[in-house]
């Protein structure tokens, strides 16, 4: 669990210790439900989150995934979250900044999750998404492709599509584009 301060706890403090400090700035809805989900998560022991621009910053964060089995074993991939101010009401914008090889996350980073698109709701969380971005490296989709090249190797030769995630996993050449090696 990840302990964060709160803004009314700042306040609080600020009013006992009388400190004439600047005026703390007042939380969106967006912002106090996201506190809430990150207070909440539940990291696994192969995901860790990371705060980039600071941890007063919530709207902008880091989530790692290292899978430990699958396809993507041994490879640390890592998604960028930008949460909207009207969140929960809008998805969060994620973005693997990881290159990969996989029929569900394009070269560029465009991740192909349907709770990211139609099928996201106000009651899902950020818990929601890290689950939903750790199943596509356990069960990648080929029927729901944003790299369809991917897919279609996955669909028609899973044994060549394992090699070419080793390959792009150990910094190789897959399909003519370079892939960073993963440390």
């Amino acid at each position: 669990m990840i302990k964060l301060i709160s803004v009314k706890q700042k306040q609080r403090e600020a009013a006992q210790s009388g400190s004439g400090g600047p005026p703390i700035k007042k939380q969106s809805p967006g912002e106090l439900r996201v506190q809430k989900d990150i207070s909440e998560l539940n990291l696994a022991k192969t995901t860790s989150i990371a705060f980039p621009h600071g941890k007063d910053n919530l709207l902008n964060f880091e989530i790692a995934i290292q899978p430990d089995e699958g396809f993507y074993q041994g490879g640390t991939f890592v998604f960028s979250f930008q949460i909207p101010t009207i969140y929960p009401h809008e998805a969060p914008k994620v973005k693997c900044r990881t290159k990969v090889y996989h029929p569900n996350i394009d070269l560029d980073g465009n991740v192909c999750l349907n709770i990211l698109r139609e099928d996201w709701k106000p009651v899902l969380s950020i818990n929601s998404i890290i689950y939903g971005l750790q199943y596509l490296f356990l069960d990648p989709n080929p029927d729901d492709p944003l790299n369809h090249e991917a897919a279609q190797v996955l669909r028609d030769h899973p044994w060549q599509f394992e090699a070419n995630v080793r390959k792009s996993i150990s910094g190789g050449y897959v399909g003519g584009h370079h892939f960073p090696r993963h440390s």
